[in-house]
């Protein structure tokens, strides 16, 4: 897993000219790539889950790689000044703002609908419908 999250930076920027190569022939813009992935798992070294985010959006800059310590990830930028925190609650309250941010910023809806989560425990996954983020 930690070899994993150190690579896929990496492997994310080699396969970036594929990406735009695919868009192009799609008829889509460059100017409207973007990717955001979270990977996220069991340590064994740490004996505890960790993940890690990455995004990119343009060729000739590296994807950026951020160690996530819990709370909430992607995209950031609405929730800047909100607390960080676990609670169910407050990840559908997370949500709803960046549906709403991500809807308004593309200026169509491109995000809505019900809220999944995966909470994760060292032997066993679950996922839960937190509730519909439209508003």
């Amino acid at each position: 897993m930690e070899q994993l999250m150190r690579e896929l930076g990496l492997v994310i920027d080699q396969l970036w000219p594929n990406y735009e190569r695919a868009a192009l022939e799609a008829g889509i813009s460059s100017t409207l790539l973007h990717t955001e992935l979270v990977l996220g798992g069991w340590s064994p070294q740490s004996r505890r889950f960790e993940a890690t985010a990455y995004a990119k959006s343009e060729s000739g800059v590296p994807a950026v790689v951020q160690r996530l310590a819990g709370g909430l990830a992607s995209p950031g930028e609405p929730l800047k000044g909100q607390s960080d925190s676990s609670e169910l609650s407050e990840v559908l309250s997370a949500g709803k703002l960046q549906a709403a941010w991500l809807n308004e910023k593309s200026g169509r809806r491109v995000a809505g609908g019900n809220l999944l989560a995966l909470v994760l425990r060292k032997d066993r996954a679950e996922v839960l419908n937190l509730g519909q983020l439209d508003l």
